[in-house]
């Protein structure tokens, strides 16, 4: 009986990090599509929405984003939230592919060590919070007490991005990637609320909400900071703030021993490394067939080690 229980979790997880990994192609796929539209504009706020929505690239980017949000589900409706949230990391490396393939350039030594720094620490990170059969632990927050923090946070790097865009121009798009970050990982947590039974009609209402303002505040970290330093935020923190929905909310455990606990960090180490590495190589020059607007300078765009 054992044997059988434990071959269905295996299943599970193996299809979750397929799923998740799936999501991640996606989503990475969207980013480097919405950073070529956007690089394009200068507006800022509603007025660059309103730019966006007439570009064709801009709803294939949509179109990928909704696949990806699609396939992330599924991932969190087969497994816990902190197993799935972590693979988001290798958007930053499926990225680098695409980015380079678009570009019909080669991907550099330094980008393949950063990749492989993500690839080495992964399973390092998710080494601790595999599923094991262990009674339920009782949620040390509501949902409404997380979410109003995450409305908190959001609100504070927001404009502290919009107060600080002129005079530390390179810090904006890593406050707006930060706040988009947090808004996204409530939304996951949202998401696995929902596979669980445990949302309210207002709670799917306010993940959806959190998610369309994370899309605003994307658009605006693109913009401002090119795809490396937002994308190596925004795969940074998303897991980040999802796992701490997934312990707070919904009583998701991580396992506490020394060794797996030192593994974990180990990995997390590596998975760090490989996104400082990776995220300077996410330059994609704005395409100059733009007639409404005037392409933004390259190295107006290129992110810095610092940023990310």
């Amino acid at each position: 009986m054992n044997l059988q229980v434990n071959s269905v979790v295996l299943v599970q997880i193996f299809v979750a990090v397929a799923l998740a990994l799936a999501s991640a192609v996606c989503y990475s796929a969207a980013a480097v599509l919405q950073h070529r539209e956007v690089s394009v504009h200068l507006a800022g706020g509603l007025d660059l929405v309103a730019r966006l929505v007439r570009r064709r690239g801009w709803w294939a980017a949509g179109a990928a984003t909704g696949i990806g949000a699609v396939l992330h589900l599924a991932a969190l409706g087969t497994g816990p939230l902190l197993l799935v949230q972590p693979l988001g990391v290798t958007a930053l490396v499926f990225a680098l592919l695409i980015d380079a393939r678009m570009d019909r350039t080669p991907v550099d030594r330094t980008a393949w060590l950063g990749a492989g720094c993500v690839v080495l620490g992964l399973p390092a990170v998710l080494l601790p919070v595999i599923p094991r059969h262990t009674a339920p632990v009782t949620p040390v927050l509501g949902y409404w007490a997380v979410a109003a923090a995450v409305a908190v946070v959001t609100g504070v790097l927001a404009i502290g991005a919009i107060l600080i865009g002129r005079r530390l121009p390179r810090a904006s798009p890593v406050l707006y990637a930060g706040a988009a970050a947090v808004c996204f990982g409530l939304t996951s947590g949202t998401a696995k609320a929902v596979w669980l039974g445990h949302a309210t009609p207002y709670v799917i209402v306010t993940g959806l909400a959190s998610a369309l303002i994370g899309v605003v505040l994307v658009q605006h970290a693109y913009r401002d900071g090119g795809l490396g330093a937002p994308l190596a935020i925004l795969t940074l923190a998303d897991p980040l703030a999802a796992g701490m929905v997934g312990v707070l909310v919904l009583g998701e455990q991580i396992s506490t021993s020394p060794l797996q606990v030192s593994i974990g960090l180990a990995g997390v180490l590596s998975t760090a490394v490989g996104v400082v590495l990776l995220s300077p190589r996410h330059v994609v020059p704005a395409p100059p067939t733009a007639a409404h607007a005037a392409p933004r300078p390259l190295s107006d765009a290129r992110p810095t080690r610092s940023a990310a």
